[in-house]
């Protein structure tokens, strides 16, 4: 409790102690704390100060709180353009789809920022937001809309090449092609699909363009008769670049996210498996060493690592300055 006078004293010792201060509390609460930058600074002039907002630090809503459902998703945009126009609802985010970037972008700006410190010795404070996030996943809408004053339209389907759209197999299964070299795999699609004929029909890019239509059509009426399995051993037989639309349990199961280490096993439940980091390091695969600590289940290591004993810990305890679980 930061607003006891013990309570403070702990914390700037933790704050003189620290590389890194990391806060999401808004302007007002820190003002009010005594967290702001210059305060933290005025106790280590070599720290991160890292703070996290909903709609950053400047403009009419720096005091306003913030969620990745409203300031990334909804305020974001990104809630728009992925819901289709003639929906009668909007599309529903999946869970903490803005904080996880959002988290990532601040961590990647702590890493710069300690580089800065052990190049200059000099504190620095590092900025991120939930709208800041959703305005780089949205980059190229937003840089079409300032050059066209308009939201940026999806192609139409006759606009886009058969080998880089979407098919629904016989059993239901949507499959994404993603040939955009056309000309390289132009064969290699023509062949997992038994449509060898179109080679020679079709045989250089102004000819493909022109067919897009007849193309479409041939490829959609054999990927309609076979079933998600028959199209995959076609399509990988030839080299093809495609995926099928999984489902969360196939992304459980893949191999290449088995193998490669991108889900974790849970230390105290075996059966969770819980997303790694997406950055590796050394071809070595990332583990949970530990469950994540409950609410103030280090307050006594922490405090006696800063010179406090049994008796102060204590009287802190007694005082409510600190918690355990």
């Amino acid at each position: 409790d930061v607003e006891q006078p013990a309570g403070r004293e702990i914390f700037e010792k933790l704050v003189r102690w620290a590389e890194v201060y990391i806060t999401n509390q808004l302007p007002r609460v820190r003002r009010k704390l005594r967290t702001e930058p210059s305060d933290v600074f005025a106790l280590n002039l070599s720290i991160v100060y890292a703070r996290g907002h909903g709609q950053g630090q400047r403009g009419p809503d720096a005091e306003a709180g913030g969620f990745d459902g409203v300031s990334y998703w909804a305020r974001g945009g990104v809630a728009h353009v992925l819901t289709d126009a003639n929906a009668t609802r909007p599309t529903k985010q999946r869970p903490a789809l803005g904080d996880g970037p959002s988290g990532m972008f601040l961590a990647g700006g702590i890493c710069a920022g300690l580089v800065h410190v052990g190049r200059t010795g000099k504190g620095i404070v590092v900025d991120t937001s939930l709208l800041g996030s959703a305005a780089w996943t949205l980059g190229p809408d937003l840089a079409y809309t300032t050059l066209a004053g308009e939201q940026m339209p999806m192609a139409a389907d006759e606009q886009i090449s058969p080998l880089v759209r979407q098919y629904r197999t016989a059993d239901g299964r949507w499959v994404s092609l993603m040939m955009i070299d056309e000309g390289r795999y132009w064969e290699q699609a023509c062949r997992a699909l038994g449509l060898d004929d179109l080679i020679a029909r079709f045989p250089d890019p102004t000819s493909r363009r022109a067919g897009w239509p007849v193309i479409h059509e041939r490829i959609n009426a054999v990927i309609t008769t076979l079933d998600h399995t028959e199209l995959d051993a076609k399509l990988r037989a030839q080299g093809c670049i495609f995926s099928f639309f999984a489902t969360p349990t196939e992304v459980v199961a893949d191999p290449a996210v088995v193998e490669n280490g991108y889900l974790m096993a849970h230390p105290e439940h075996p059966d969770v498996r819980l997303a790694a980091a997406p950055v590796q390091f050394d071809d070595e695969l990332p583990s949970a060493r530990r469950a994540g600590p409950a609410l103030g289940q280090h307050s006594r290591e922490v405090l006696t690592e800063l010179g406090y004993g049994e008796a102060d810990i204590l009287r802190l305890l007694d005082d409510k300055v600190i918690a355990e679980p």
